[in-house]
């Protein structure tokens, strides 16, 4: 719907014989404000910075059987819509080069990993925010390995590209924690 700036056509008119020409300035100004304030939550932005990241998830559980991995993300934090919700699983505790799976807004994801070990944390993050604190699958100082089972390998984790602006290798990244990757400027949009 278009912006509808109230008693635009009335200020255009405007002179000094129009006295209560601050009260219908100030009344177009508000309505301005008020269309920006509602695209700022319908979009979940802020046009002082970037949006606050979600809170840290309250918690991660993964099962795996006959090398079939299961995460379950529990979140209970009060949310906006459009969140969305990361995994990221490695063969170390280190997670060096982990694999980051964007799972969008479910809370829920199954893959075959085949008969391997993995690690595994999760978070959350809005379209223009920072990722929010992982949660790891056991604790951050020491993640619990989950043993995929069954007789079949599964395939060879491929290097890690990242996710979003973020750098090949590097996780906890979501959407990327730079608004801008490239060299020099942005390009103008």
């Amino acid at each position: 719907m278009p912006l509808d700036i109230k008693q635009l056509d009335y200020i255009r008119q405007a002179n000094e014989w129009t006295p209560d020409l601050g009260a219908k300035l100030a009344e177009a100004l508000q309505s301005v404000i008020t269309a920006h304030n509602n695209i700022e939550l319908q979009t979940n932005s802020n046009s002082n910075g970037p949006p606050q990241p979600p809170g840290k998830i309250n918690g991660l559980d993964v099962q795996a059987a006959n090398g079939h991995f299961n995460v379950a993300i529990t979140d209970q934090n009060p949310l906006y819509r459009g969140v969305q919700y990361y995994v990221e699983h490695a063969d170390n505790p280190q997670f060096t080069n982990p694999v980051t799976e964007h799972i969008g807004t479910t809370r829920n994801w199954s893959k075959f990993l085949g008969n391997s070990t993995r690690y595994f944390r999760a978070y959350s993050a809005y379209q223009a925010s920072h990722p929010s604190e992982a949660v790891y699958h056991g604790d951050a100082a020491t993640p619990l390995a989950v043993f995929g089972g069954g007789t079949v390998a599964g395939p060879p984790a491929a290097t890690s590209q990242g996710s979003g602006t973020g750098p090949a290798g590097v996780g906890l990244q979501g959407p990327g924690v730079e608004p801008w990757r490239g060299g020099g400027a942005p390009p103008a949009r």
